[in-house]
């Protein structure tokens, strides 16, 4: 379970790194994308760089970069560097995630649990701020997108497109809705990685990390909507 989860994670971080790596995203013949668009791309690349959970994205990402460039280093092969970058992450991974995390913050505040909770909670109130904007750029793109199938649609129906017309210009449709599954995912994993910190607290007040878990539930669950919804439009309407 929780070699499965770190393995997922490297997957992500790689993505990102490849990302960052190839620079500016191309939309091709798609158009120029929307200002929110734009805004969602950069606030999923940034969930994945900015992990403040633990430095798990950025232990995994460097694990991705080393162990997958001293792999084709040594044999000359870059179809290597995809299973190198995985295994890299999921050892970076280790060396982050809530274990790092709890023990960065044990360090930081050694035996002194109240500042140590104080700590968490406003890290995940930071988080919550984050999510709550990219949920917001989310709801307004995943509306967009629904009023672009129905459209696409009635275009189809009218003959004035083919099926094939219509699934291409859909394709920054389904652009879209990657870059929210990789928000969720990313909000999914922070809110884990609180969960985890507070359960391993003892005899302190958790109410207020409590609170800030609750809302990431509540922020994650708006999101799990707006990516349900657009992809279920798209399912329907044969363009996924």
């Amino acid at each position: 379970m929780v070699m499965a989860t770190l393995r997922k994670r490297g997957r992500i971080v790689c993505l990102a790194a490849a990302l960052a790596l190839a620079g500016c995203e191309t939309v091709g013949d798609r158009g120029p994308l929307t200002a929110d668009e734009e805004l969602l791309r950069t606030q999923s690349k940034t969930f994945v760089a900015e992990n403040v959970a633990g430095g798990a994205a950025a232990g995994a990402a460097m694990g991705c970069l080393l162990i997958g460039i001293l792999v084709v280093a040594s044999r000359g092969d870059s179809r290597d560097i995809a299973a190198a970058c995985a295994a890299g992450a999921v050892g970076g991974a280790v060396l982050g995630g809530v274990d790092g995390y709890m023990k960065a913050k044990q360090a930081q505040y050694k035996a002194n649990e109240i500042a140590m909770l104080e700590s968490i909670a406003a890290d995940a109130r930071s988080d919550n701020a984050r999510l709550s904007q990219a949920v917001e750029t989310a709801k307004r793109v995943a509306e967009l997108d629904r009023q672009r199938l129905d459209n696409l649609a009635a275009r189809v129906k009218s003959k004035q497109i083919t099926v094939q017309q219509a699934r291409a210009e859909a394709g920054v449709i389904r652009d879209n809705t990657k870059q929210i599954e990789t928000i969720l995912e990313g909000a999914r994993e922070k809110r884990d990685t609180y969960v985890q910190a507070r359960n391993g607290m003892s005899g302190a007040n958790t109410a207020a990390l409590d609170g800030e878990i609750t809302r990431l539930n509540q922020e994650i669950a708006v999101l799990e909507t707006q990516f349900t919804s657009v992809n279920t439009s798209l399912r329907v309407a044969g363009l996924g």
